[in-house]
């Protein structure tokens, strides 16, 4: 009866809240420098984090955007850091960013290509991979 009590609480320690209340209150200003470049329409952003697949070229380019501003997309040799994005997000959410992430990793991009249309295809495919984790500030 013991290891039942102890496995119960192993489990709610282990449900990471995700994204963090810190996260997102440290990406506010990014968003909205994200926002206010591309005019992206704040509803489509809504409607994108909970499952509809919005083909919007603003939409896109705010992806790429939060990505730049992240460090996370090289502008330059047009390849998606998985590393630096694992390293810029809180402890906690690693795990869960990981696991959403690993049938993700052939979004890679290459030199010329569209970056706003591979910011694109990386957040439907993360979308895709975990609907109830997934997030677009």
């Amino acid at each position: 009866m013991e290891w039942l009590m102890v496995l119960c609480l192993l489990t709610v320690g282990v449900r990471a809240e995700f994204p963090t209340k810190e996260f997102l209150e440290a990406l506010k200003p990014v968003v909205a420098k994200c926002e206010a470049s591309t005019g992206v329409d704040k509803a489509l952003v809504d409607d994108f984090s909970k499952g509809t697949m919005v083909d919007d070229e603003k939409l896109k380019c705010y992806m790429k955007c939060i990505f730049l501003e992240f460090q996370v997309l090289d502008e330059t040799k047009g390849h998606f850091r998985y590393e630096k994005m694992l390293s810029v997000i809180p402890q906690e959410m690693k795990s869960i960013a990981y696991e959403m992430g690993r049938n993700c990793i052939h979004f890679k991009g290459e030199g010329g290509a569209n970056l706003c249309q591979v910011s694109y295809d990386l957040h439907r495919c993360w979308q895709q991979a975990d609907p109830e984790h997934y997030f677009l500030m």
